[in-house]
Protein backbone atom coordinates (compact mmCIF):
# COMPACT_ATOMS: atom_id res chain seq x y z
CA UNK A 1 0.00 0.00 0.00
CA UNK A 2 1.30 3.44 -0.87
CA UNK A 3 -0.29 6.87 -1.09
CA UNK A 4 -1.07 8.45 -4.46
CA UNK A 5 -1.18 12.19 -5.25
CA UNK A 6 -4.41 12.62 -3.29
CA UNK A 7 -3.08 10.61 -0.35
CA UNK A 8 -5.58 7.82 -1.04
CA UNK A 9 -4.19 4.38 -0.24
CA UNK A 10 -4.17 1.84 -3.03
CA UNK A 11 -2.75 -1.58 -3.75
CA UNK A 12 -1.14 -2.67 -6.98
CA UNK A 13 -2.07 -6.32 -7.45
CA UNK A 14 0.21 -8.87 -9.07
CA UNK A 15 -0.94 -11.10 -11.90
CA UNK A 16 -3.43 -13.83 -11.01
CA UNK A 17 -2.06 -17.35 -11.52
CA UNK A 18 -3.32 -20.91 -11.36
CA UNK A 19 -1.74 -22.18 -8.14
CA UNK A 20 -3.11 -25.75 -8.12
CA UNK A 21 -5.22 -27.50 -10.74
CA UNK A 22 -7.32 -30.63 -10.45
CA UNK A 23 -6.62 -31.46 -6.81
CA UNK A 24 -8.39 -34.77 -6.13
CA UNK A 25 -7.21 -35.62 -2.60
CA UNK A 26 -5.77 -34.09 0.55
CA UNK A 27 -2.03 -33.50 0.57
CA UNK A 28 -0.10 -36.26 2.31
CA UNK A 29 2.69 -33.93 3.45
CA UNK A 30 3.99 -30.38 3.22
CA UNK A 31 5.95 -29.51 0.08
CA UNK A 32 9.72 -29.79 0.57
CA UNK A 33 10.62 -26.77 -1.57
CA UNK A 34 9.01 -23.51 -2.70
CA UNK A 35 8.58 -24.91 -6.24
CA UNK A 36 4.88 -24.57 -7.00
CA UNK A 37 4.36 -21.97 -4.27
CA UNK A 38 3.13 -18.44 -4.93
CA UNK A 39 5.81 -15.75 -4.87
CA UNK A 40 4.73 -13.12 -2.38
CA UNK A 41 7.97 -11.12 -2.40
CA UNK A 42 7.12 -7.42 -2.40
CA UNK A 43 3.45 -8.00 -1.59
CA UNK A 44 1.60 -7.77 1.70
CA UNK A 45 -1.16 -10.25 0.95
CA UNK A 46 -2.20 -13.13 -1.31
CA UNK A 47 -5.81 -13.86 -2.22
CA UNK A 48 -6.54 -17.52 -2.91
CA UNK A 49 -9.66 -18.28 -4.97
CA UNK A 50 -10.89 -21.84 -4.53
CA UNK A 51 -13.24 -23.50 -7.00
CA UNK A 52 -14.91 -26.74 -5.90
CA UNK A 53 -17.71 -26.77 -8.49
CA UNK A 54 -16.57 -30.10 -10.01
CA UNK A 55 -16.67 -31.93 -6.68
CA UNK A 56 -19.30 -34.56 -5.90
CA UNK A 57 -20.91 -34.69 -2.43
CA UNK A 58 -18.31 -32.41 -0.85
CA UNK A 59 -19.18 -32.39 2.86
CA UNK A 60 -16.11 -30.62 4.30
CA UNK A 61 -12.86 -29.03 3.16
CA UNK A 62 -9.97 -27.90 5.33
CA UNK A 63 -7.02 -25.93 3.96
CA UNK A 64 -3.91 -24.46 5.57
CA UNK A 65 -1.61 -21.67 4.48
CA UNK A 66 2.09 -22.54 4.51
CA UNK A 67 4.82 -19.88 4.66
CA UNK A 68 8.28 -20.56 3.19
CA UNK A 69 11.27 -19.70 5.38
CA UNK A 70 14.40 -19.67 3.19
CA UNK A 71 16.79 -19.71 6.15
CA UNK A 72 15.19 -22.82 7.63
CA UNK A 73 14.59 -24.32 4.17
CA UNK A 74 11.05 -25.39 4.94
CA UNK A 75 7.44 -24.28 5.19
CA UNK A 76 5.86 -23.17 8.46
CA UNK A 77 2.16 -23.66 9.17
CA UNK A 78 -0.19 -20.70 9.14
CA UNK A 79 -3.91 -20.58 9.83
CA UNK A 80 -6.39 -23.29 8.88
CA UNK A 81 -9.77 -22.65 7.32
CA UNK A 82 -12.49 -25.28 7.33
CA UNK A 83 -15.66 -25.07 5.25
CA UNK A 84 -18.70 -27.18 6.03
CA UNK A 85 -20.96 -28.90 3.55
CA UNK A 86 -23.61 -26.20 3.98
CA UNK A 87 -21.08 -23.44 3.27
CA UNK A 88 -19.72 -25.28 0.23
CA UNK A 89 -23.20 -25.97 -1.10
CA UNK A 90 -24.18 -22.32 -0.72
CA UNK A 91 -20.97 -21.10 -2.38
CA UNK A 92 -18.70 -23.63 -4.12
CA UNK A 93 -16.37 -20.79 -5.14
CA UNK A 94 -14.82 -18.80 -2.31
CA UNK A 95 -11.75 -16.71 -1.49
CA UNK A 96 -9.22 -16.65 1.30
CA UNK A 97 -7.21 -13.50 1.94
CA UNK A 98 -3.84 -14.18 3.58
CA UNK A 99 -1.36 -11.72 5.05
CA UNK A 100 2.08 -12.95 3.98
CA UNK A 101 4.06 -10.98 6.58
CA UNK A 102 7.24 -10.87 4.52
CA UNK A 103 7.30 -14.54 3.53
CA UNK A 104 8.88 -14.88 0.09
CA UNK A 105 6.47 -17.68 -0.90
CA UNK A 106 3.17 -19.17 0.26
CA UNK A 107 1.41 -22.44 -0.53
CA UNK A 108 -2.18 -23.52 0.10
CA UNK A 109 -2.25 -27.06 1.43
CA UNK A 110 -5.36 -29.25 1.41
CA UNK A 111 -5.39 -30.75 4.90
CA UNK A 112 -8.57 -32.81 4.55
CA UNK A 113 -11.57 -33.26 2.30
CA UNK A 114 -14.72 -35.27 2.76
CA UNK A 115 -16.18 -35.98 -0.67
CA UNK A 116 -17.18 -38.77 -3.00
CA UNK A 117 -15.03 -36.98 -5.59
CA UNK A 118 -12.90 -33.91 -4.92
CA UNK A 119 -12.20 -31.55 -7.81
CA UNK A 120 -10.44 -28.43 -6.60
CA UNK A 121 -8.72 -25.64 -8.52
CA UNK A 122 -6.88 -22.90 -6.62
CA UNK A 123 -6.04 -19.54 -8.16
CA UNK A 124 -3.88 -16.94 -6.45
CA UNK A 125 -3.17 -13.24 -6.75
CA UNK A 126 -0.57 -11.41 -4.67
CA UNK A 127 -1.46 -7.82 -3.77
Amino acid sequence: MRPDRTQQAYYKPGAPVLHRAGVTAADAADPVSPDGAISSAGYQRVRFDLDTTGSVALAALRVRVLFWNPLAGCFFHGDDREMTGDELLASPRFSLDVETRGAPAVFLKVVSAEAEELALDVYAMPW
